[in-house]
């Protein structure tokens, strides 16, 4: 989730709990100024926090896109420079106040230690952000359906901001990777949403501590991927699978965990677990069954699969074929400029399946089509 999402909100909501007797019209006009002037609203040292981690993450990103056309030797040595200094912003932030998570989080990111270490710094920082939130007397119920205890969603109910800021952030959840195949799924979502799950989605989106208490969740089950911890990374997707309002597509780290597991029952219930979700056409359920159908020994069905996802997934064949470096998530999954930036992501959270299932790329390339498939995208697109 943005920080440009979740920072405005927060700030619109403090405001409007300062200020009871706010109007819809004069609700409105404060969000407006909230983005065009955020500084004037960031008046606490956890909101001044919140503000300060959204530019240095701007600018973290930034950084990165301008080196794209760099050689590799330039392109290390600008990285090296550009994470350095970012620590440096991030622990200063952290420093002021211990609560923005999201500061902490993408530090322990950008460190360079084993992944191991990495995970297990991740996983004391999920413990203590959890625990905090806990005890915090918000209503934040890790084991909650939603994460929220019964008042606190009553209570919610009542806010002025849930109608606009919630609809909002239900909007922007469905519109996460995954629903992009269903045009008016993000909007038929909201619309029916009900008034808890609305509720829900307000308290996440609007509380930056739960948002970086959910990043962490995220890098967690991303990291547990990458490190083979299939069963760990299943169970961390099924926690963010239980968000409202939070844009993740946890359940593609799922299907490719189960895929990874064999379990083609569970593969398919998670499947079915979105079925709003235009999952036919999202690239981590057709690269998943295919892996799941080839590591079965299904040769005629995973043939099929493959040819979906290839044919189906813009950049499918392209990207399986030739295994393309993807920066860093800082911290999770980041917005989507072109259609085949999801394919490139599914792949990528895949790469140590794929290295793990014997001659399957070398198949996959064996099949008629593939092959051209992937030299035409990459004429396409300059790759």
């Amino acid at each position: 989730m943005e920080p440009s999402l979740y920072v405005p909100a927060f700030l619109a909501r403090t405001y409007a709990r300062e200020h009871p007797d706010l109007t819809p019209a004069a609700i409105e006009l404060v969000r407006d100024e909230i983005a065009l002037h955020p500084e004037t609203y960031a008046t606490e040292v956890h909101a001044q926090a919140c503000l300060s981690y959204a530019r240095v993450h701007a600018n973290l990103h930034s950084g990165l896109s301008r080196m794209e056309e760099l050689s590799d030797e330039e392109y290390e040595s600008q990285r090296s420079r550009l994470f350095e200094q970012t620590r440096l912003n991030l622990f200063k932030i952290a420093k002021t106040d211990p609560t923005c998570i999201d500061a902490r989080l993408v530090d322990i990111l950008l460190a360079n230690v084993p992944l191991d270490d990495c995970i297990n710094d991740l996983m004391r920082l999920e413990l203590e952000a959890r625990g905090t939130l806990e005890e915090s007397g918000r209503g934040f119920l890790s084991t909650a359906p939603m994460f929220w205890s019964d008042a606190a969603l009553d209570a919610a109910q009542n806010d002025p901001l849930l109608s606009t800021v919630g609809n909002n952030l239900l909007l922007a959840a469905n519109s996460a990777p995954g629903f992009s195949g269903a045009p008016n799924h993000a909007a038929e979502s909201a619309a029916n949403a009900d008034d808890r799950a609305l509720a829900a989605a307000y308290l996440t989106g609007t509380d930056p501590e739960v948002v970086g208490w959910l990043h962490t969740v995220e890098c967690l089950a991303q990291g547990c991927m990458v490190t083979a911890r299939y069963k760990a990374a299943a169970r961390y997707a099924r926690i963010i699978m239980r968000t409202q309002g939070y844009p993740n597509f946890a359940v593609g780290t799922l299907m490719l965990a189960l895929a990874r597991l064999e379990d083609e029952e569970g593969f398919f219930a998670a499947a079915q677990s979105n079925p709003a979700a235009a999952l036919q056409d999202s690239p981590w359920y057709l690269l998943g069954r295919a892996l799941l159908l080839y590591k079965l020994g299904r040769r005629k069905n995973a043939r099929r699969a493959l040819k979906d996802f290839a044919f189906r997934c813009e950049g499918g064949a392209f990207f399986l074929l030739n295994p393309t470096y993807l920066a860093p998530y800082l911290p999770v999954r980041p917005p989507v400029k072109e259609a085949w930036n999801l394919t490139h992501q599914a792949v990528w959270e895949a790469d140590g399946i794929i290295a793990d299932t014997p001659d399957f790329t070398g198949w996959a390339m064996s099949i008629d089509g593939i092959q051209e498939e992937s030299e035409t995208f990459a004429r396409r697109y300059g790759f």
